[in-house]
């Protein structure tokens, strides 16, 4: 069952993906309850017109979502377009895809002064209690209550919060409540403004941050006490991985991560736990506004870089079976349905798109006619005709009478126009008599 949904899905998505139309906005005042996103993108052309030309999925909060918000919004049109930039999300992504792997798409915000994420700040969707879910900032979670509505760009699914931009990483430790981390950083000095540290969580891009949040290493922890400030900041250094962020869907055994300061870490997985070194990771994907943090349950050791843990074998099954668990199969059939899906619909987008360019010909000779049962089907106007009088005159005497020619011309699809002599272009006909030329020709054309 769980193999044959993403397949629904991928039919059901392919069929409405080649059946939307119709641009954002217009499918936007089709719906009910979402009239506030709705007015704040309509101020906004440029981000309309990026949508309607793209592959995107847009999350869309609710009215009761922005009544909810606890300060008048927005603050400035800079803010605004933040704000609607981040619940862009680069690929289609139904709500089927949301399974039991966490994802971390891009988004369209890339502004310096809310991220320093290369490729756009990221959300994570993911699947809480089987409902489709978009996580973001501090680990705010968004719920979607209306999900896979197509147009012209892709899809929407309207949510019941509005999303939390990533803060920095020294604020998101304070609101997140992590007060250990809190705690084990201050004891370190990494807090302190004038810090080295400081300097490096605040200014440098795409970090992965591992760090320790246990009440072992928290305010009564001593294992620092005498270290020297260049021993201190060598432990924060190894602590921080600057380059790929290793979110918890890029989590690999055996992979070595390369820290600040030229040392690798090394991660580890056993059953469902993965380590880095020794140390477990506890809590997984903080998504901060230059990278991610990841929780672990005790501060990583550069003294100590070939600490791994203590691997347990696991209890086999009384039937002494090797195949995949149940949950193992499930994130497996997801996973493949997840990427034919992906596929699926960037081809139909893109057949879509070019079906739609080809039924647009010059104006006068294509267009497009809307049939009754709301399919599309392209006409051609009928081809121009010519009357045409003919009679033959020899030495001056007319030797045969008016003949009357009613003339169908045909062009090919784009008639190329000749190049006269001088350079001027002009339509021209050309009549092919057969018999015996005569000594002139002469003939009258009206065009219908």
């Amino acid at each position: 069952m769980l193999l044959f949904q993403p397949l629904l899905a991928i039919t059901i998505s392919v069929i409405g993906c080649l059946a939307a139309d119709q641009d954002i906005l217009t499918i936007l005042r089709q719906q009910n309850g979402i009239s506030t996103f709705t007015g704040f993108l309509e101020q906004l052309p440029d981000v309309v017109e990026i949508l309607n030309g793209g592959i995107f999925s847009v999350l869309i909060p609710n009215d009761d979502a922005f009544s909810a918000l606890d300060k008048d919004f927005p603050e400035d049109d800079e803010e605004l377009l933040a704000l609607i930039q981040y619940h862009i999300a680069n690929g289609t992504h139904p709500s089927a895809t949301f399974g039991l792997e966490p994802l971390f798409v891009p988004t369209l915000l890339s502004n310096s002064n809310y991220t320093n994420v290369t490729g756009g700040q990221v959300v994570e969707m993911a699947k809480f209690n089987d409902t489709p879910t978009i996580l973001t900032g501090i680990k705010a979670e968004s719920r979607v209550v209306e999900a896979d509505i197509f147009f012209i760009g892709g899809l929407i699914h309207i949510v019941d919060s509005v999303f939390t931009i990533p803060i920095s990483l020294p604020a998101t430790i304070t609101k997140a409540g992590l007060n250990n981390l809190v705690a084990l950083l201050n004891k370190g000095g990494f807090l302190n403004p004038s810090s080295p540290a400081a300097s490096i969580v605040n200014s440098l891009s795409d970090l992965t941050v591992f760090g320790p949040d246990d009440p072992r290493f928290g305010p009564t922890f001593e294992g620092w006490d005498g270290l020297s400030e260049a021993d201190l900041l060598s432990i924060f250094q190894y602590s921080i991985a600057q380059g790929e962020v290793y979110y918890s869907s890029k989590f690999k055994n055996d992979t070595k991560i390369m820290t600040l300061n030229q040392t690798p870490l090394t991660m580890t997985e056993s059953a469902n736990d993965v380590f880095v070194d020794a140390a477990q990771i506890t809590t997984r994907d903080y998504i901060v506004s230059n990278g991610v943090l990841q929780i672990i349950n005790s501060p990583l050791d550069p003294n100590n870089t070939n600490a791994r843990p203590v691997i347990t074998p696991e209890n086999s099954s009384g039937s002494g079976s090797k195949g995949l668990s149940a949950a193992a199969g499930a994130g497996i059939g997801i996973a493949i349905g997840a990427i034919l899906l992906g596929g699926a619909l960037t081809i139909a987008l893109y057949i879509r798109n070019k079906r739609r360019r080809r039924t647009r010909g010059p104006q006068g000779i294509r267009g497009v006619h809307d049939r009754l049962d709301g399919e599309s089907q392209e006409v051609i106007d009928p081809p121009p005709t010519y009357e045409l009088d003919t009679k033959s005159i020899r030495g001056g005497r007319t030797v045969a009478a008016t003949t009357h020619h009613v003339i169908e011309v045909h062009h090919p699809p784009k008639p190329p126009s000749p190049l006269e002599i001088d350079g001027t272009e002009r339509s021209r006909i050309s009549i092919t008599i057969t018999g015996s030329p005569p000594r002139h020709l002469g003939f009258q054309a009206r065009y219908d």
